[in-house]
């Protein structure tokens, strides 16, 4: 009988040994901090231009908003702008905000730091080859830059996982939305939701500003998972391309009188609609171009900006 009882505790032991230990891992897998769900985005991710190759590859053509809700202040500031601004030896390789950076044409790598006593995830990392946009989002509590702190491109984000999808909230930006001179003010605040479907990641990006958009600007950006990649640091000097006089910036007087339709003409798209606002962003609005009245002749546009651009010169030179 004795013989039996040992034998039968023997025989129990590996079975309980094992039972623990399955219940120990189960335990540091659902763990908070450890969740797998909160790696998933980590990796060297590829760019798709299938939405918004005309936007963010070549960049949009002056005074064309379409599909964003600006505001008629937004209109009149971003008609200031210049497009030779960008020649500028000061401007040539500065970054590009987080409120547009993501979307351009750059490898993006993301990454997560975890304390290494707890192994509770920090903060997360991105780093855009273009421009050098480094960018980190903090997922513990972390102070909040005072009011007086200057705000910068990729500003301070703080971020949460709700499931396997990443928010993220921005704010502490400095003005950039798009290469065409529309503008952004520093009160703008930037919501994302990072979520992935195997080799494919989505963003969702949510720009909020009380000055210069009438409603939220919504947009999405899709990646590829590179699986093996690598990034070389961002080298970038500043030259004369072209011939600036020193101290010359670029721009229009406010009230110019350009029209800055011409790239809408060229390209077909009626012109009430290249002029953006809220009702330019949604699906139904293609109905309703079919109403608008036909575009003038591009000579005519042609000959008027001419016109705009002489009578521009000589006020300068007054």
């Amino acid at each position: 009988m004795r013989i039996v009882s040992i034998m039968r505790i023997v025989s129990i032991r590996p079975r309980l040994f094992a039972w623990m230990l399955a219940v120990c891992s189960f335990a540091a897998i659902s763990a908070p901090g450890a969740a797998l769900g909160q790696s998933l985005i980590d990796g060297y991710w590829n760019p798709a231009f299938n939405e918004d190759a005309y936007p963010f590859l070549a960049g949009p053509d002056a005074g064309d908003y379409a599909g964003i809700p600006v505001t008629p202040a937004a209109v009149t500031l971003a008609h200031t702008w210049d497009a030779q601004q960008l020649d500028l030896p000061a401007l040539q390789c500065w970054q590009y905000a987080a409120t547009y950076g993501p979307r351009g044409p750059s490898l993006l790598r993301i990454w997560e730091d975890r304390d290494p006593f707890t192994q509770q995830q920090t903060r997360i990392e991105t780093w855009a080859v273009f421009a050098a946009m480094h960018r980190v989002i903090w997922m513990v509590p972390h102070p909040h830059p005072p009011p007086w702190a200057l705000d910068s491109w990729q500003g301070y984000s703080t971020g949460k996982w709700v499931g396997n999808v990443l928010w993220v909230h921005t704010d502490k930006l400095k003005p950039f939305l798009t290469r065409n001179g529309q503008p952004l003010d520093d009160e703008t605040t930037l919501d994302e939701r990072y979520f992935r479907y195997g080799d494919v990641l989505t963003l969702m990006q949510m720009i909020s500003d009380p000055e210069y958009l009438s409603r939220p600007y919504v947009l999405s950006k899709l990646y590829s998972r590179v699986p093996q990649a690598g990034m070389s640091p961002y080298q970038c000097t500043p030259n004369d391309e072209t011939h600036i006089p020193e101290g010359f910036v670029p721009m229009h007087l406010p009230g110019n009188g350009k029209l800055y339709i011409d790239g809408a003409v060229r390209r077909g798209i009626p012109v009430q609609a290249a002029a953006g606002g809220a009702a330019t962003m949604f699906p139904e609005y293609q109905e309703y171009m079919k109403t608008l009245p036909r575009n003038p002749p591009a000579s005519q546009i042609e000959k008027a900006e001419q016109q705009a651009d002489a009578a521009e010169q000589k006020a300068a030179g007054q």
